[in-house]
């Protein structure tokens, strides 16, 4: 079997382990007609002639309906009609609950009466204006299109078939599954970022989604995957998935929380690909402002790390900018030894290290010419049990100048200088090149010979963003100095890029953008799209 076969097979396995959970779904209702959803509001709207049966053995039709699955309230509006067995009501409009026993109806002749689902003798009642509301919507701005939706209340809506006419790749479907159960766990996912990503639900209940995902992933192109999501309210979820590319190999992980009191959490993930599997696991604590956190990180191959640090509030200084101070203490292991440029490598094992790392940063401030400025400073050390110990000290300044009513200058300085320093061994992890270093155009960098572990990276860039009427257009030119950096070596010295977000659709978003290098690793013109299509 090919490796897409196997990957197909495997999409298939999970899909079928998946789906006994629906049984926990009981749906209570069904709606016929021509339906729009729109999934901001959770408002379901039925035109030209609706019909709804519910599981009690009610049934119901009339010109128009509106169904909220916020609060399962259900309108008739136009000949409303409702029976259950032998009994029947007639009015004008009629509102019920899914879940609920209350009838209102309004009538043009004889006003507002209520009964139960019974529908015995309707009571003379108060007009309520909010039970009968039906909103005014513009069906073309609708994020589904249907002709029957079977609804699982706090759970779930089945469509069948589903049209997406406002999201953009969106394929007509033959049946889709949207849910909206409450639980933060829903938004959480263990597939790896995407350029587009349509999701397609194919079962569900109150804590549980199956669904498959259309993707386009930079570089390999078309892919499909499957996630399956179990969540606990807002106190614990898991995720897992298989990431199936059409062109590449498959990428497989889980994702899961959980909420320990009100100062702990736990976490786990873990992904894996042919080239090897990557777990971790993390515990966290927040004591007031302060907190502390552990890691463990295992890769196949007998690779290895733990972390645990602790970090103070952030502290006042004077003029309104504040510090913070975070500590560290953990271990780096490799089977066969991390240090392989030694003869004794075995004996390194596992190198333990900590570190003290020192954060500043100064409120947005006004300074002149009607900019505002807000910097940042940044300083670590880590001690390693061998004799090593790595530096870095890094710096931000950001201004932002309003020059018109939708028109922003941004300025942005970013500096750092890192030294990874071997005492009396530096020779050793660092060595002088025999021969010179051939950059990507084919010139020698003679330059390089004085690398020995220090870098420094500087950037400083201007960008202008023109914002109207919620379109964003962008221009931004960046100019950097490293070292090392030369011909093609490291990053562009410059680099000019424009782009354009807009919203053709309510709930579609378009990021384009194009970049230009200059006479860089040979190249005077080396141009880059860069596209997004975001939510």
């Amino acid at each position: 079997m090919t490796r897409w076969g196997l990957t197909r097979a495997a999409l298939a396995c999970l899909a079928f382990t998946a789906a006994p959970g629906a049984a926990d779904a009981r749906p209570t209702a069904t709606v016929d007609g021509s339906i729009v959803f729109f999934s901001d509001t959770l408002a379901l709207i039925v035109r030209d002639g609706a019909t709804v049966k519910l599981a009690d053995g009610t049934r119901a039709h009339a010109d128009a309906a509106y169904l909220d699955l916020r609060t399962d309230r259900l309108v008739l509006a136009g000949r409303a009609h409702v029976a259950r067995g032998a009994a029947a009501i007639d009015g004008d409009a009629i509102a019920l609950e899914l879940d609920g026993t209350r009838v209102d109806v309004l009538d043009a002749a004889s006003g507002v009466g209520r009964t139960t689902r019974a529908l015995g003798p309707t009571t003379a009642a108060d007009f309520d204006a909010e039970r009968f509301v039906f909103p005014d919507v513009d069906d073309r701005y609708a994020f589904i299109k249907s002709k029957h939706a079977t609804i699982t209340p706090h759970a779930d809506v089945r469509f069948s078939p589903a049209a997406f006419p406002t999201s953009v790749g969106g394929v007509p479907v033959p049946s889709y599954l949207h849910t909206f159960a409450t639980g933060a766990g829903f938004g959480s996912t263990s597939l790896a970022g995407a350029t587009f990503d349509q999701p397609y639900g194919l079962w569900g209940s109150p804590t549980s989604l199956t669904a498959l995902h259309a993707r386009w992933e930079d570089g390999p192109g078309a892919a499909l995957a499957l996630q399956q999501q179990i969540v606990s309210g807002d106190d614990a979820y898991v995720a897992a998935s298989i990431d199936a590319p059409l062109h590449g190999y498959s990428v497989h992980g889980f994702t899961a929380y959980r909420r320990i009191g009100s100062r702990f959490t736990a976490i786990a993930d873990a992904s894996g690909t042919i080239y090897g599997t990557v777990a971790h696991a993390g515990f966290t604590a927040a004591f007031g402002a302060a907190g502390g956190r552990l890691d463990y990180t295992r890769v196949s191959g007998g690779g290895s790390s733990f972390n645990a640090s602790l970090r103070t509030p952030d502290r006042p200084l004077p003029g309104g900018a504040t510090w913070r101070l975070r500590g560290d203490f953990g271990f780096d292991a490799q089977r066969g030894g991390l240090l392989g440029l030694l003869p004794d490598a075995h004996n390194y094992a596992t190198v333990w290290r900590h570190g003290l790392d020192l954060s500043v940063s100064t409120p947005v401030v006004r300074v002149p010419l009607g900019a505002t400025m807000a910097t940042s400073l940044d300083t670590s050390r880590t001690w390693f049990s061998f004799p090593h110990h790595r530096d870095a000290l890094g710096a931000s300044v950001n201004v932002t100048r309003p020059l018109a009513r939708n028109l922003k200058l941004f300025l942005n300085y970013q500096g750092s200088w890192g030294a990874d320093v071997y005492p009396n061994t530096q020779g050793l992890f660092y060595p002088t090149p025999t021969t010179p270093l051939i950059t990507p155009d084919g010139t020698p960098y003679f330059g390089y010979a004085a690398f020995s572990g220090a870098t420094t990276f500087r950037a400083q860039s201007g960008e202008l963003q023109f914002t109207p009427n919620g379109t964003s257009l962008r221009l931004t030119v960046t100019h950097t100095a490293d070292f090392p950096q030369f011909n093609g070596f490291g990053r562009p010295q410059w680099e000019v890029r424009g782009g354009a977000r807009f919203r053709p659709f309510p709930n579609i978003g378009i990021d384009v953008s194009r970049a230009y290098d200059f006479a860089w690793g040979g190249t005077r013109w080396q141009p880059r799209w860069s596209f997004a299509i975001t939510p």
